[in-house]
């Protein structure tokens, strides 16, 4: 006995952030499954039209996914692309994804890249330069090279990061400063472009 592919899909809308090619882009999810999920994506500054994400699946149909409402995150491919009454639709297949990242023994609700980066902070007119340890959809770590005394948690800063290519006002969440040499900040995105 076959049975539709349909009836193994659920019709469940949620929001959430893909970030790919190094833009982060929020979506509406409007189909799952157990493999993958239907998206339709706000238009970003990179990928903004249909041909932009046409070109990319000829290069690199990588993405890291959240999905607020079911607490998914994780790695997934792009299939498709297409173009739907002048909204962009992606099929997206998981790959790799943690369902209920807000469990207890996970103490972070989303998933994040471990791909290295710099850039600089503006905290009181001072330019800061740091490194990038990893990003998510809701913030990012990063080490200085040096102890800053301007710098306390709740502090809110600018930042601008070469490549991905992002800017924005971010408020400092935690920082550890056990190594004399070095601190590491934990930032939380208030507003990127």
């Amino acid at each position: 006995m076959t049975q539709d592919r349909k009836e193994y899909r659920k019709s469940f809308n949620s929001s959430g952030q893909l970030y790919v090619a190094g833009e982060f882009l929020d979506f509406i999810g409007y189909d799952v499954s157990v493999k993958g999920i239907l998206i339709e994506v706000v238009p970003g500054l990179l990928l903004a039209k249909i041909d932009d994400f046409e070109a990319l699946l000829k290069e690199n149909n990588s993405a890291e996914i959240y999905v607020k409402d079911l607490m998914l995150t994780g790695e997934t491919d792009i299939v498709w692309a297409k173009q739907d009454n002048g909204k962009i639709m992606l099929g997206l297949e998981f790959r790799d994804v943690m369902y209920n990242a807000n469990k207890l023994w996970r103490k972070r609700r989303t998933y994040r890249s471990k791909n290295k980066f710099t850039g600089y902070l503006i905290a009181d007119k001072n330019s800061i330069g740091f490194q990038g340890l990893n990003l998510s959809v809701d913030g990012m770590a990063l080490k200085l090279d040096q102890q800053e005394s301007s710098l306390k948690p709740g502090t809110i800063i600018k930042f601008q990061v070469h490549s991905p290519d992002s800017r924005g006002a971010a408020k400092i969440v935690w920082i550890n400063t056990n190594d004399p040499e070095f601190c590491v900040l934990g930032l939380k995105y208030l507003a990127v472009d």
